[in-house]
């Protein structure tokens, strides 16, 4: 990702939060700026381009900076393809760039979630050889529940 893929990020990010149910979209091409350039970057993400300068597609990925093991964790954010250009091995390339991203770096591995109902995700996820992490459940609290929880 280069400065310049900030507004298409930017799109293909809001197209996989919409696609994903949510409504609460409101990150804006200067967050994107601050997040993801400077010293110590929060997020990277590695892109597909198509004709014209735009992307179809992203890989945006972050670390977690300190395990059990004194190494970071790799974490899968989102990866999208433009719904016209899948199926072309788009998400493969994507996938794989961040593969030599997790080798060159130390990573040992890289993680992510899907949505349960995501049936073609998942099965090009066990295409590519990944499974799912039988050992780990996501866990959310709600705001009325963290408003609760304070109170306690």
């Amino acid at each position: 990702m280069q400065k310049a893929d900030i507004p298409e990020v930017l799109r293909l990010m809001e197209a996989i939060v919409v696609f994903e149910g949510d409504t609460d979209f409101s990150l804006t091409e200067n967050d994107l700026l601050k997040r993801g350039f400077g010293d110590r970057p929060e997020f990277e993400a590695i892109v597909a381009q198509g004709e014209k300068n735009q992307l179809i597609g992203i890989a945006v990925h972050y670390n977690i900076p300190f395990m059990h093991n004194h190494k970071p964790s790799l974490m899968l954010k989102w990866l999208y393809v433009d719904t016209n250009h899948r199926g072309k091995s788009v998400g493969r390339k994507l996938l794989s760039g961040l593969a030599q991203y997790a080798m060159k770096h130390g990573y040992k591995k890289f993680n992510w979630f899907v949505l349960g109902s995501n049936v073609d995700a998942q099965k090009f996820y066990q295409s590519i050889g990944a499974n799912p992490d039988n050992k780990w459940i996501r866990w959310t609290i709600t705001p009325d529940n963290m408003v609760q929880l304070f109170k306690e």
